[in-house]
């Protein structure tokens, strides 16, 4: 007489695999929420105020109106790019500073919501005539500065807290973690 034949998956075959399956799904999701996103708009957020802070202090120093323009790059993913000028003679000129004259670009994914004088900023492709370029916010050389906020946001992983640079009309800038508005 033959034995029988046992035919499927034993328990223990059944559970190693699904133990294999969760691991794996595991590790997918903690790479989807990967806190990388989050470290990079707290750094963004410090950088920009640390350079509005200092920017100011050039216009105070050189006793010259400074701007910060901002624009949606339209030919690279739609990223948002950040450029500090100098009034000069009734026309914004780069800044020849080493600081300042970095770019500073928040690419996708992050978002940025921008605050100006109490109202939401709209923000557009960069002109191709220069001369139509507007500052987002003046710095003057009397030491203030248009009142505003920037709320920098992961709009893939939202969070409950999204990293906020503000100031007030004296300046002092600074980048908190904060309720968004």
């Amino acid at each position: 007489m033959r034995p029988a034949v046992q035919r499927g998956f034993t328990l223990i075959e059944i559970l190693v695999a699904v133990f294999v399956i969760v691991m794996v799904a595991s590790v997918v999701m903690l790479n989807l929420n990967s806190p990388a996103r989050d470290r990079m708009a707290e750094q963004h957020a410090q950088s920009l105020s640390n350079m509005l802070n200092y920017a100011l202090d050039e216009a105070e120093f050189s006793a010259q109106a400074y701007g910060l323009f901002m624009w949606r790059n339209l030919g690279r993913d739609e990223s948002i790019d950040l450029e500090f000028r100098r009034l000069d003679e009734g026309l914004w000129r780069r800044v020849e500073d080493e600081v300042l004259s970095a770019p500073l670009v928040f690419d996708s994914p992050l978002e940025l919501r921008v605050h100006s004088e109490g109202g939401l900023v709209e923000l557009e492709a960069k002109p191709e005539d220069e001369t139509q370029l507007r500052p987002v916010f003046w710095l003057w050389p009397s030491g203030e500065m248009s009142v505003g906020n920037i709320e920098i946001r992961d709009p893939v992983s939202p969070s409950e807290e999204d990293w906020m640079v503000s100031w007030t009309l004296f300046g002092q800038a600074q980048a908190t973690l904060g309720e968004p508005e």
